[in-house]
């Protein structure tokens, strides 16, 4: 119900005739800009004022490219910053040449190691070659991913460059997607599509997997990336500090070196650990706080002796591989050579049963069975107890 007033007629009539008013106002205003835009005005403008529209526009700089480089190839990982050494020489020469050849002298290429040598950093870098210098399809999978992923009887298979399969392991364990496997591999070779694969299982050791598949990888050219020697180790421990800006004194170089020498993951691991260390207490790190501080990566340091640079002393003395020694390669040389290292860490580096046990991923009671085994050939055998000596 609208309010009377005085004159009896309600508020609302007085607002309405106002709106017609400022209405009027609005149209005479209308038409004014009406007439103004009908008229053709001549104006003058400055030479020195360039039109819009006549202005040079940046020309993007794209390619013209159907495929893009897969998601899961990591850009940075190329050829330049992969860094040579005795152990990884010839893996890297194989995979440069496959980008220089006109033709494909090997089609199907297996680069085995174990975890953290640079297996996938070679293959990243193959990947992001091949990108710039073919516009064909270029297919990256990891393990199983090439098991769901991708169907070669639904591919367009000319279209495709190269397939990349690293973390193979994921397969050759599951023997039920080696079939599927196998299918699709024959298929991509049939088509001439070259083929890298890369895992931590020689061929000739794939007992685990069906005479097919392991036929099937054993065909191809294998190139095997050995431990990290101590001067590699160096000069990536080197590139690390410069990546992350944070410089080690010597000694502490050294330490790192010697403990990590056999894994990237662990260098890079342990100086980002010290430098943590060093930014949070604005402090130093000397030899003594680096052997506090990295005791917290895992078994591998102890007080006054480093405990891996023992293990891999005996692992050279005996001629036995690092990685065999953790598994569970029961082979005479393997197994005398664990006990060995099982002793000096019991009786010359103080660690306990259980630690040593966890080291090696075994129970303590085969860990005291070590220990004595090796004291009781200590005590019957002297050339032995000369061995001990010199490794300690």
């Amino acid at each position: 119900m609208f309010m009377q007033n005085k004159k009896g007629s309600p508020r609302a009539t007085a607002i309405n005739k106002k709106l017609v008013r400022n209405r009027a106002q609005d149209e005479s205003q209308l038409d004014l800009l009406s007439y103004i835009s009908n008229q053709n005005i001549a104006v003058s403008r400055p030479s020195n004022i360039t039109c819009i529209s006549s202005a040079k526009r940046p020309k993007a700089i794209t390619r013209n490219r159907k495929f893009s480089l897969p998601i899961n190839v990591d850009r940075n990982k190329v050829f330049k910053n992969f860094i040579c050494g005795e152990s990884n020489s010839r893996a890297y020469k194989v995979m440069e040449s496959t980008l220089n050849s006109k033709n494909i002298d090997y089609q199907i290429i297996y680069i085995c190691s174990l975890s953290g040598l640079g297996k996938s950093h070679l293959l990243y870098a193959t990947a992001n070659a091949l990108f710039e210098k073919t516009a064909k399809k270029i297919c990256y999978f990891h393990g199983k991913e090439f098991i769901y992923n991708f169907d070669a009887q639904v591919e367009n298979l000319d279209s495709i460059a190269a397939v990349f399969v690293d973390d193979l392991d994921e397969i050759t364990y599951d023997i039920d997607l080696q079939d599927r496997f196998s299918r699709n591999f024959d298929l991509l070779k049939r088509s001439g599509v070259q083929i890298f694969l890369a895992g931590s299982i020689l061929p000739k050791h794939m007992k685990m997997a069906n005479a097919k598949y392991a036929n099937r990888v054993g065909g191809a050219l294998v190139e095997k990336i050995n431990k990290i020697d101590r001067d590699l180790a160096s000069k990536i421990l080197d590139n690390l500090s410069t990546i992350h800006n944070y410089q080690l004194s010597p000694d502490v170089s050294d330490l790192l070196v010697d403990c990590f020498h056999y894994h990237v993951y662990g260098l890079e691991s342990a100086l980002l650990k010290l430098k943590s260390y060093s930014e949070t207490f604005s402090s130093n790190v000397d030899i003594k706080i680096a052997l506090k501080e990295l005791k917290i990566l895992g078994p591998v340091l102890d007080k006054n002796i480093n405990s891996k640079k023992i293990i891999c002393r005996v692992c050279e003395f005996y001629k036995v591989d690092v990685e065999d020694l953790f598994s569970k390669n029961r082979k005479k040389e393997v197994s005398f050579a664990r006990h060995v290292c099982m002793y000096i860490l019991k009786d010359r580096n103080g660690l306990s049963l259980s630690r040593i046990a966890r080291l090696f991923n075994r129970d303590h009671t085969s860990v005291l069975y070590g220990v004595n085994k090796v004291m009781a050939e200590i005590q019957n055998n002297k050339k032995f107890r000369k061995d001990i000596h010199e490794l300690v």
